[in-house]
């Protein structure tokens, strides 16, 4: 038995003997595996899950290790508690097994995601007055089986408590979870796509990144209800269409965000090709759109409206959803939703032809009113992208009105939003801040051209602390939605500063996230504060599994691997990797015409690449190889395409930093260079 001090039942345990964490590092890889990037899978190949390890006791519990192996652990008199470790962050219904008790008891459940909120009370998630959800209570009279009521499904824990309320014993026998995420894959470690690397950490949490879209994957009928219940808490709300649906949190708030589709959507591409849930999310937002033309803030229960910001989010992910699938037919049937919506958002244009924004719900924080940077960012993507939807739809003329407007926008922004002395743009034309995420949203959607975006991802640096980038425009916090775009950022500004300092800031701040001995060990958080403030969370209510912090998963995949779809469907691609300073990586991207798998390897020293690309029938690539020297010479299966000043074969050219080769057919193909 291990003891515990005293402490108030609503307290936080402090657990004796609990270890700090999951030990840092991969976990072991199978020996002779052919597939090593499966070491790094956290997703549960069966939709049971048990415990891992006992974090810790209070009172008088009796062999407390025995439940893990499937015999009895008895709890006996009010307090004992036994607090088990699941080693990740888990979801789903649980199931306790009683083989017996001395009468009718009453047994308590409370659940925590940060070992820092382990109590007998469950961190919160309701969103009510409440600062904690209360616990769940079994009443166990001899054997018995408890399974919590489908209501009561937690969204995202790794810390089950299990305590007497009653004065009494009971022997546990066990414990599982039956795992409720990804509710439309048999198999939820079956990846349709993989990331590996040189780097273990990048691995690492590219790996992390996926699991906690995972975790944001629910069946739409298990959303969280709102208002919030007197107790306890109710994840039977109806939150969209189908049987599958992106949503922000896994804990919390288990609702559509479309700000958090704007990476969760990528993310769930690069990760799964899981569009099926992107769609859903979309149609749902979509579906409650106002006759104004004005989109959710956020879906149902929530139903909330009054964002400038999130209505253009909706906008910006419709393209991404389209260029991942190329599905017509869905698009034909939003297609005068978006046109409105657009219309919406255009009548706020100000003399000075910039969005000025009257909806001032945001992230983070309520935007002023007026000409905020992030919201003109993403007006010009929305319009620029349209204007390859609208021809689409074979509307040409609303095709030239959208690119038109496009690059009005684009000189207005410029124009009063450029500061030429920091080298970033202002957060309002008028204002001293220059903000992580509208600088960072102009140079991953491709406002800025390349002179500024790599000034900016330069002045971006200048935010990052010791453990994250932070955030101008949010009081200095670290950043983790602008966060991941700024990772975007970085890697699109490009050359070699801008793939270090993408590299960089993923292992600095999603490193410490993933190995902080207070957080999931497996999934990335909501928000956090920076060294010094004294709280990592500073409230159980923040979310510690949560879709918009995943940006470095697809930011892995399409810029360091550098596969990614160009063309609508994946009907042509890039594979144009930014190597920093890794020695390798391969993946995987699937397409609506099969799956495209690349890898490359570089050896700086003796000024050789050597890269091997497969593409399915009906693609066609542009291909990027570094440029190693002044005189590097390409080949693509052993043909000379590039002599090191001009083209031999597929239109071979070059910027500098790059050879590329452009129609690169389907197949397999090999590509070498060296100097």
């Amino acid at each position: 038995m291990v003891a515990l001090g005293a402490a108030a039942v609503a307290a936080p345990l402090l657990l004796a003997g609990a270890p700090a964490g999951i030990a840092a590092g991969p976990p072991a890889k199978p020996g002779g595996h052919s597939r090593p990037w499966e070491a790094y899978n956290l997703s549960p190949t069966s939709r049971t899950l048990a415990p891992a390890t006992v974090y810790g006791t209070a009172g008088e519990v009796t062999d407390p290790g025995a439940v893990l192996r499937g015999r009895p652990t008895r709890l006996s008199g009010a307090g004992a508690r036994l607090t088990l470790d699941f080693g990740k962050d888990v979801t789903g219904l649980v199931t306790l097994r009683f083989a017996g008790s001395d009468g009718p008891q009453r047994v308590g459940l409370a659940f925590s995601e940060s070992s820092e909120y382990i109590a007998t009370t469950t961190d919160a998630s309701t969103g009510g007055p409440r600062s904690r959800d209360g616990a769940l209570y079994a009443d166990v009279d001899g054997r018995t089986t408890y399974t919590t009521p489908a209501k009561h499904l937690r969204g995202g824990f790794r810390y089950l408590t299990i305590f007497m309320e009653s004065a009494g014993r009971v022997d546990l026998t066990g414990v599982s979870v039956h795992f409720t995420a990804a509710p439309a894959m048999k198999n939820p470690a079956a990846y349709a796509n993989y990331f590996y690397s040189s780097d273990t950490l990048l691995n690492r949490i590219w790996y992390a990144g996926a699991y906690t879209v995972q975790l944001n994957t629910i069946d739409p009928r298990t959303g969280r209800i709102w208002e919030a219940p007197a107790e306890a808490w109710d994840n039977s709300g109806l939150v969209g269409v189908g049987d599958t649906i992106l949503v922000d949190g896994a804990k919390r708030d288990r609702t559509v965000w479309p700000g958090d589709l704007g990476i969760e959507v990528p993310a769930a591409y690069a990760a799964f090709n899981d569009t099926v849930s992107a769609r859903n999310a979309l149609t749902t937002i979509y579906q409650h759109q106002r006759d104004t033309g004005e989109l959710p803030y956020a879906g149902p229960m929530l139903n909330k409206y009054g964002s400038d910001t999130y209505h253009l989010w909706t906008l910006a992910a419709t393209w991404d959803y389209y260029l991942y699938t190329g599905d017509r037919r869905w698009l034909d049937g939003v297609w005068e939703d978006y046109r409105q919506a657009v219309d919406f958002s255009t009548a706020k244009l100000s003399e000075r032809g910039l969005l000025s924004i009257t909806g001032t719900s945001d992230s983070v924080r309520i935007l002023a009113k007026g000409e905020n940077l992030i919201a003109n960012v993403l007006l010009w993507r929305v319009l620029d992208t349209g204007s390859r939807l609208a021809q689409t739809m074979g509307d040409t003329t609303l095709a030239r009105s959208y690119a038109d407007r496009a690059a009005a926008l684009r000189t207005a922004v410029n124009t009063h939003m450029w500061d030429e002395t920091a080298g970033a743009y202002r957060f309002y034309p008028d204002s001293a801040i220059h903000p992580q995420d509208g600088n960072s949203l102009a140079v991953w959607y491709g406002l800025a051209d390349q002179n500024r975006a790599r000034r900016i991802s330069k002045d971006l640096t200048g935010n990052w602390n010791e453990v994250a980038a932070t955030a101008p425009e949010n009081k200095g916090n670290p950043g983790v939605f602008s966060g991941s775009m700024e990772v975007n950022a970085h890697f699109a500004a490009g050359g070699t500063a801008g793939d270090q300092a993408g590299v960089d800031i993923i292992r600095r701040q999603w490193g410490y996230m993933l190995d902080h001995p207070n957080g999931t060990r497996s999934t990335f958080w909501e928000s956090f504060r920076n060294p010094g403030d004294g709280c990592v969370f500073c409230s159980s209510y923040v979310s510690l599994a949560h879709a918009w912090a995943t940006g470095p998963t697809p930011a892995l995949t399409f810029y360091v691997l550098g596969l990614r779809p160009t063309g609508t469907g994946g009907r042509t691609y890039d594979f144009v990797p930014h190597t920093a300073d890794l020695t390798f990586a391969e993946g995987r991207i699937t397409t609506t015409r099969g799956p495209v798998e690349a890898s490359w390897r570089i050896d700086r020293a003796r000024g050789t690449y050597t890269a091997r690309l497969t593409a399915p029938r009906g693609t066609g690539g542009r291909v990027g190889v570094p440029v190693l020297g002044a005189r590097t010479k390409v080949f693509v299966d052993g043909r000379l395409v590039w002599d090191g000043t001009r083209g031999k074969a597929y239109h071979a050219h070059t910027d500098g930093e790059y050879v590329y080769l452009e129609g690169v057919p389907s197949g397999r193909h090999t590509i070498t260079a060296r100097r």
